[in-house]
């Protein structure tokens, strides 16, 4: 019994051990500082921005679709997208030959009808000049010629406008951005044939957020990236606002903008994605956080800010979680009015794993 006895106290004092260094473990693990960024409080610009609330477009300001005017087969289509045409350039012809028959025949029907009515007013107006009918005799035969006056013309009319409608010329200089039929295809009235554009006339439309745009105001200046040229930045001014906003109850609700650029930019074109960073205020010698370091606990705004100063990489210290109020905010800083001096360290990382108020935090590089 007695070695039964000690095998069992052995295995409780083994068990008792284990504990023992787990729980140390455990606390060990648990005083193990956060890892955080901080950055240091200092006076300086803060450049308050507005930004599109989606991609914005490179757009010409003279642009149009050519369409058929006409039922007509194509027979003559001398352009494709990306060719360069000056005004009045033929761009489509539309084949005339049905319909230029039967407009032809309504033409000499109508001149016969016409000339017909032209001798009998001659021969009426003799004979009433001789007292020999009536002045009723003679007006009707005189709105009979009036009637096939009318009809004459808008025959000669008709044919002369299939025939213009036949032929579709460039109504500017510019670029055919899209082509929508080709030779042989058999257009009705409306049909789209090309689009032109004016490329030296562009723009950037940019959609605002209702909540900014009555931030902004014509000639405001514009930052313009350019997804087809990175790391290049463009410069345009605000021409124009729309009056209206638009946006269903689910969406949001935005007002379109016009952003001319300041030069001449031929490298870029019509239909080009931009980004857009309006510049509405520009405040001196104010405090500013990386946006991210705000964090809402509690329906406040709140920062972390480390103990003690200066923080060097490797500094351990210890965190508290301090209400704050803010001002003006853009994507990448938010300025501080109350709660923070200069000089102060925040940490510019809350989502770090662990962090909570009075927690020990070390600070990365």
């Amino acid at each position: 019994m007695s070695i039964i006895a000690t095998i069992a106290r052995k295995k409780i004092l083994w068990a008792v051990t284990g504990i023992i260094i787990i729980a140390a473990i455990i606390m060990m693990i648990g005083k193990k500082p956060v890892l955080v960024k901080v950055a240091e409080l200092r006076p300086g610009e803060l450049r308050v921005i507005v930004n599109a609330t989606t991609t914005s477009t490179v757009k010409s300001e003279t642009e149009v679709t050519l369409s058929a005017q006409r039922t007509g087969r194509v027979v003559k289509l001398p352009v494709k997208e990306g060719d360069i045409v000056k005004a009045g350039a033929l761009i489509a012809q539309l084949d005339l030959t049905e319909e230029s028959v039967q407009s032809e025949s309504v033409l000499l029907q109508s001149k016969a009808t016409f000339d017909e009515a032209k001798k009998n007013l001659e021969r009426s107006q003799g004979l009433f000049d001789k007292g020999m009918i009536a002045q009723q005799d003679l007006d009707a035969v005189r709105r009979a010629y009036e009637v096939a006056q009318s009809q004459y013309s808008a025959a000669r009319e008709d044919v002369q406008v299939k025939k213009d409608y036949s032929i579709i010329r460039a109504p500017f200089d510019g670029v055919v951005s899209r082509k929508y039929t080709e030779v042989g295809e058999l257009l009705m009235p409306g049909k789209q044939i090309v689009t032109i554009v004016n490329p030296d006339k562009i723009y950037v439309l940019a959609t605002i957020d209702e909540v900014d745009v009555g931030r902004l105001r014509l000639g405001q200046p514009v930052g313009i990236t350019v997804d087809a040229f990175p790391g290049e930045k463009f410069f345009g001014t605000i021409k124009r606002i729309s009056p209206i906003v638009s946006g269903g109850k689910l969406e949001t609700r935005t007002a379109d903008v016009w952003i001319y650029f300041d030069k001449k930019e031929p490298q870029i074109k019509p239909g080009m994605s931009a980004d857009v960073e309006i510049l509405v205020a520009t405040l001196e010698n104010v405090l500013s956080v990386p946006s991210q370091a705000v964090i809402e606990r509690e329906g406040k705004k709140q920062i972390f800010v480390a103990d003690g100063r200066p923080l060097k990489p490797g500094s351990t210290t210890a965190v508290k979680l301090r209400p704050v109020e803010i001002g003006e905010t853009n994507w990448s800083y938010t300025q501080i009015i109350g709660g923070l001096k200069a000089g102060e360290y925040v940490v510019t990382t809350p989502e770090a794993s662990g962090l909570k108020d009075g927690a020990k935090v070390k600070i990365e590089q």
